[in-house]
């Protein structure tokens, strides 16, 4: 078993926030902008470059917004840890070089919005949303 770090962006726009639905092996999920740390970058430094990967947006890390985790169906566990982002320009999103990151759906949503959408299951979506919902409550 192995555990793996990613970052991952509330991207702040207009009181809405980034939210998008990749399809992997045939199943659509909601997720956040964002991946596997890469060696050598700070947390800030590789959510700045997920994101750009992604969806083609530079980005300006505001604050920690905290951390949730899951564990994959083959036993690995994965801890995200999640910054508050400020975006420039437009997402675009045929520039990841990722062929199994498939983003199938992009949208700007609020917090209750994001809460609503439906999602394949995986195991830590109800903790992603439980850390977004706190954010936003709390903010």
């Amino acid at each position: 078993m192995k555990i793996f770090v990613a970052t991952k962006a509330i991207i702040l726009k207009n009181k809405k926030f980034l939210a998008l639905k990749q399809n992997f092996n045939g199943i659509e999920y909601l997720d956040l902008p964002g991946g596997r740390m890469e060696y050598g970058l700070t947390p800030e430094e590789n959510i700045i470059r997920e994101v750009k990967e992604e969806v083609d947006l530079d980005i300006k890390v505001i604050s920690l917004v905290g951390v949730y985790q899951f564990f994959r169906q083959d036993g690995d566990q994965v801890v995200c840890i999640v910054y508050l982002c400020k975006p420039s320009g437009k997402v675009k999103i045929n520039k990841n070089p990722d062929s199994f990151e498939n983003i199938s759906w992009w949208g700007w949503v609020s917090w209750k919005e994001f809460i609503e959408l439906d999602s394949a299951y995986y195991r830590g979506i109800e903790d992603m949303k439980n850390l977004v919902k706190k954010y936003f409550k709390e903010s």
